[in-house]
């Protein structure tokens, strides 16, 4: 036997074992009436209320959730079930518009189901480690503290030698090809039924482009667009081998020894990106040393000469919060705002800057909050940040 055959026998053997793993993983999930019970359908249900009871939808649903699951289980399991039209509305966060779809609460309990019976169980166990974003026991901060490990690790081997490498992908959820999402459903999910189910929820999720986008606000939206690029992180991880790697939904950074290895691989990431139909924003493609500071995720990582690291929140928020406070007192006197939303806004800023290195900038906020609410400078001494509560 030739080299080439048991390159190729050798491939093969892994390939089989790859598809009984994928096998035995929808195995575990069961059949569809197991998976859509009538008892995990309704425990959703209830977990689709929290936090929105205060509408009048949501209590009707509640109140006639026993009859209207079994129902809903029943559409699902003749393979009926057809999603309804989604809440269009327009968020500016930040100065960005976001479009928002919302799904109808009826249609959330089955989403719901969906995404934790079914699609974090298969998707799961092909994703990275370093990747964040929606994911239980993960978020956001845990993003920061993973990258400020991986920074730690870097210094300990090239000092503040090398480079980062930042990439940002283009229209993630608006230019997401549907295409690629089907292939991936053929691919993990084993079941036709549940396999059709999560068809259904992708042909009717609304998109301007027909063939393209996926809706914001929308769980399985959220589930299958977090593990859309998993391919690429593989790749990156494991047969370019780079270590210290990462990203946070559409945001992606990378550690190299050296700036022109940052280069190098960071033209190939986007040449791999781009033939898998996944557009990338080359205009805020950057590598940056490690001698000067970066940006991810509005939070500014530093690297100093000691080895320390650095993180601050974001500076606009500072400037916000500022003009915000000096509008609300103004609304204050005018009777227009309560004292209370003024003290909720005021904690909600300085929770934010507790999670960073940013004991100065909370210092001056508080001050020109004090200043403003309780009598000018002679409370200043009075707003230094006392020891954080539990």
């Amino acid at each position: 036997m030739t080299s080439q055959e048991r390159h190729e026998a050798r491939f093969q053997r892994r390939k089989a074992k790859r598809l009984e793993r994928k096998q035995a993983r929808c195995n575990s999930l069961g059949p569809m009436n197991k998976v859509f019970s009538y008892r995990k359908m309704f425990f959703y249900g209830k977990k689709c209320c929290n936090g929105v009871r205060w509408k009048q939808s949501v209590q009707n649903f509640e109140g006639h959730l026993f009859s209207g699951t079994a129902t809903r289980r029943r559409t699902v399991l003749e393979q009926q079930w057809k999603p309804k039209a989604c809440s269009h509305f327009i968020l500016r966060e930040r100065g960005k518009i976001r479009p928002i779809d919302a799904p109808h609460i009826t249609d959330r309990q089955i989403h719901k189901t969906l995404c934790n019976e079914v699609l974090i169980p298969l998707y799961s166990p092909s994703m990275i480690y370093d990747n964040g974003a929606s994911q239980k026991g993960k978020g956001l901060h845990w993003q920061f503290k993973r990258i400020k490990q991986q920074l730690g690790w870097h210094y300990r081997r090239y000092g503040r030698e090398g480079a980062v490498l930042l990439l940002d992908l283009k229209g993630f959820f608006p230019n997401a090809s549907h295409a690629l999402l089907y292939q991936r459903h053929r691919e993990l999910i084993l079941n036709p039924e549940l396999q059709n189910l999560a068809d259904t929820v992708i042909q009717y999720s609304p998109c301007p482009t027909p063939g393209r986008g996926m809706p914001l606000g929308v769980e399985p939206s959220q589930q299958e667009m977090v593990a859309l690029p998993s391919k690429i992180d593989q790749w990156i991880k494991c047969q370019a081998r780079v270590h210290c790697a990462g990203h946070y939904m559409d945001d992606y950074y990378a550690f190299f020894p050296t700036v022109d290895e940052a280069k190098l691989m960071g033209h190939e990431i986007v040449r791999r990106f781009e033939a898998a139909g996944i557009r990338v924003n080359k205009r805020k493609c950057k590598v940056i040393p490690l001698t000067k500071p970066f940006r991810f995720c509005k939070a500014r990582f530093t690297l100093t000469e000691t080895g320390k690291i650095k993180v601050n929140g974001s500076r606009d928020g500072v400037k916000r919060a500022r003009r915000k406070l000096k509008l609300f007192h103004k609304e204050f006197k005018e009777g227009k705002r309560s004292f209370f939303d003024i003290e909720q806004y005021m904690e909600c800023q300085s929770a934010y800057y507790r999670n960073f290195n940013d004991h100065g900038r909370l210092l001056r906020l508080r001050r020109l909050y004090h200043a403003i609410f309780f009598g000018g400078g002679q409370c200043l001494e009075s707003s230094k940040p006392g020891p954080v509560s539990a």
